[in-house]
């Protein structure tokens, strides 16, 4: 009765979404490069001011590997460094908002792309805070929260 139900994921799953994630965020911005410009504006609506969408899809991919590359280290990291980066991969996966958005007014590949990679991005960035920190044989020490 006393036994803790809560899942615990592995660092894997964390990993899996993050990869899936990287994979459609690289997708849209190969999209987004090889499109001219009348397609983009369809494709990825209006840019955000001082910066287009283009930037804000590089800063996303490199944000979420950084996170992969954390979770994949996680025991030499200190805390405060693991949540900032969470809280910036959140903020990302925000600031990619509208092209998701967009899917239900006008669906694109470009926007599903996204929308998946922000899944993948809030997922892995959850990850990198929640994930089991590898434990030494016979100890309990080593888990996180």
């Amino acid at each position: 009765m006393g036994k803790s139900t809560a899942v615990r994921h592995t660092k894997r799953y964390y990993l899996a979404y993050g990869a899936v994630g990287e994979a459609a965020l690289g997708a849209a911005l190969w999209i987004w490069t090889v499109s001219s410009g009348a397609r983009r504006e369809e494709d990825f609506g209006p840019g955000v001011p001082g910066a287009s969408w283009g930037t804000l899809l590089v800063a996303a991919i490199v944000i979420a590997a950084v996170a992969g590359g954390i979770i994949v280290l996680q025991r030499g990291v200190p805390r405060g460094v693991r949540w900032a980066v969470t809280l910036t991969a959140a903020m990302s996966a925000g600031a990619l908002g509208p092209i998701a958005l967009l899917l239900m007014v006008r669906p694109s590949t470009a926007g599903a792309l996204v929308a998946v990679g922000i899944l993948g991005m809030g997922v892995c960035g959850a990850g990198v805070v929640r994930a089991p920190l590898p434990r030494e044989p016979g100890t309990r020490a080593g888990r996180s929260a």
